[in-house]
């Protein structure tokens, strides 16, 4: 950490309803799961979102398709 921030600050990442990948500086609170925020990002863009309405719409196959 660099001098002069805050010493409970940490990066947060969170998906927004579109589904875009957002990091902001927040207090540490609670602990969140860190892993859960960097190791599935992808996971969670999937969960939440325009990729899942698409998703729940379109069936899996056809929202891989339109990935490539």
């Amino acid at each position: 950490m660099k001098k002069g921030i805050h010493p409970q600050m940490q990066w947060i990442s969170y998906v927004t309803q579109d589904g875009r990948l957002m990091h902001a500086m927040m207090t540490k609170i609670h602990h969140v799961g860190n892993v859960y925020h960097f190791r599935a990002k992808r996971q969670m863009a999937e969960s939440l979102g325009q990729i899942a309405k698409f998703k729940r719409r379109y069936g899996q196959e056809n929202a891989e398709d339109a990935a490539k």
